[in-house]
């Protein structure tokens, strides 16, 4: 399948939200609350977390790309607590956390994960993070404190040395997305030092089901004059939705279980996603959901299954502003560890995520680990040996000017 539009998609997941064993028998009116202001400053961090996130995603020019950004951001959040100074403000601002301080910040991503996972019966959500650190080392105190109280984090360490320790990390993300995501670290490095994942699953019925039985081929139009023929469900029946038009452009919402959750779907007039992307801002998607109004219609969508998996993040991350931590430097991670450690640095944030939309509704899971590397390094056991036995450049100079008499390179000594 090609260009599906998902934008805004990969936005309103970031609130799609449940607790897990939902049944029919559940409330059918969702358990709502006022949010507290620094709850409320934690959605709009996370929410231009996603967007920016998305646009600096949509460089790389895939036509198809499916990620969870309340996944990325809660597991760099975690990670965020190990630092201090101006490592901690790199990671602030990447996570647009500029209106909170830590403390706020951890308290409120506690609190609307917690409303999250009540607020929709009918719906399935569960959010879990865990922390490995390398067996031996002693985690501080604080650290440990902050990832459990705020994040229900398991920490438990974890002998990085034995190839057998990724299936630990491996079978406790298949468990907590539902068997979804399988095998996503490939190997754990020798220098590994802690890993900080976060994984999330969801499942939700649409309000208005999809007959299965009108699904059918029908063209997905990639340009003007292209197509690829998809599975297209048919809603033949008027029913209830929220949208937005421009002459441009159309944002609709299509509601799940009791209408809280929706799947966004932002549309432009022509087959450019170049120009669509150009549209979704925080502002404008702000406008798009205070502006939507009701109204009845049918409606026809494809059903599709995607998978999407970015092996390392690192250099998205970096253009996004979080350099320091991506470098060893003695000034990382100073809040972590207890014991003495070498220079440490992020080496790879994985991500992993897959959804599959049908006539009953959508089932999503993504996960997220950052993993710590230390800096390799060999004291030597005795006097060491130079060996130059590799073409080279050489030179005469003078020491105390610096000047060069003579240079010249060998590059093969059997022809001399």
């Amino acid at each position: 399948m090609k260009a599906i539009y998902l934008p805004c998609l990969i936005i309103v997941l970031l609130f799609q939200a449940c607790t897990p064993g939902s049944d029919i028998n559940s409330p059918n009116e969702p358990n709502i609350r006022p949010l507290m202001a620094y709850e409320r400053e934690m959605v709009f961090a996370n929410t231009r977390f996603a967007i920016d996130l998305f646009q600096q995603l949509a460089k790389s020019e895939e036509t198809n790309q499916f990620f969870s950004p309340y996944s990325i951001h809660q597991a760099l959040a975690m990670t965020m607590n190990g630092n201090e100074g101006e490592v901690l403000d790199e990671f602030i601002q990447l996570l647009r956390f500029e209106g909170l301080s830590k403390e706020e910040a951890n308290k409120a991503a506690k609190e609307l994960t917690e409303f999250l996972l009540k607020v929709d019966q009918r719906v399935k959500l569960s959010i879990a993070n865990a922390i490995w650190y390398r067996e031996g080392y002693q985690v501080k105190v604080p650290f440990v404190e902050t990832s459990q109280q705020y994040y229900q984090a398991e920490v438990a360490p974890l002998d990085m040395l034995n190839p057998q320790s990724v299936n630990t990390i491996n079978r406790w993300i298949e468990n907590q997305t539902n068997g979804l995501i399988k095998d996503m670290l490939d190997v754990i490095p020798p220098n590994a030092v802690m890993y900080l994942v976060n994984a999330i699953y969801y499942k939700a019925d649409w309000k208005y089901r999809f007959d299965p039985s009108k699904t059918k081929k029908e063209p997905f139009f990639t340009s003007p004059g292209q197509s690829v023929q998809v599975d297209m469900m048919h809603l033949d029946e008027a029913a209830g939705f929220r949208g937005y038009w421009t002459a441009d452009f159309s944002y609709l919402e299509i509601p799940y279980s009791t209408g809280q959750y929706n799947m966004g779907i932002l549309m432009g007039q022509g087959h450019n996603l170049d120009q669509i992307t150009e549209n979704l801002t925080f502002e404008n998607l702000k406008l798009w959901r205070e502006q939507a109004t009701e109204f009845n219609a049918k409606l026809k969508m494809p059903k599709f299954k995607l998978r999407h998996k970015m092996d390392n993040m690192r250099g998205d991350l970096i253009e996004m502003g979080l350099e320091r931590v991506f470098y060893y430097h003695p000034d990382n991670f100073t809040l972590l560890f207890s014991n003495p450690t070498d220079d440490l640095k992020i080496s790879r944030v994985i991500h992993d995520a897959i959804i599959e939309v049908d006539e009953k509704g959508s089932e999503a899971a993504a996960a997220t680990v950052v993993e710590v590397v230390e800096v390799v390094s060999f004291p030597p056991s005795g006097p060491q040996t130079i060996v130059i036995d590799k073409p080279f450049v050489f030179f005469i100079q003078e020491k105390h000017s610096g000047a060069i008499l003579f240079m010249g390179k060998l590059g093969d000594p059997g022809l001399l």
